[in-house]
């Protein structure tokens, strides 16, 4: 059956979705390789600059964060 010609530019951009999504989950894949080994060490949640905990949302939003918000606006 012929896909009209909406169809394909609605597949195409689903395509080029998918392909963002995955090449921003591939960009995040080290900052969580690292925080796994943050959690081993038993350093999970505490600032990578200051030492001080990151604060739960933080961690909630972005699970392999290293850095609480003070450090982190410091250093945009």
């Amino acid at each position: 059956e012929p896909i009209g010609r909406l169809s394909r530019i609605d597949a195409i951009q689903q395509q080029k979705m998918a392909k963002a999504s995955r090449a921003r989950l591939q960009a995040r894949l080290p900052a969580i390789r690292a925080a796994q080994s943050r959690l081993v060490q038993g350093t999970y949640g505490d600032c990578a600059l200051c030492d001080d905990p990151i604060g739960y949302g933080r961690l909630a939003a972005r699970p392999e964060t290293p850095l609480c918000m003070p450090c982190q606006s410091e250093r945009e």
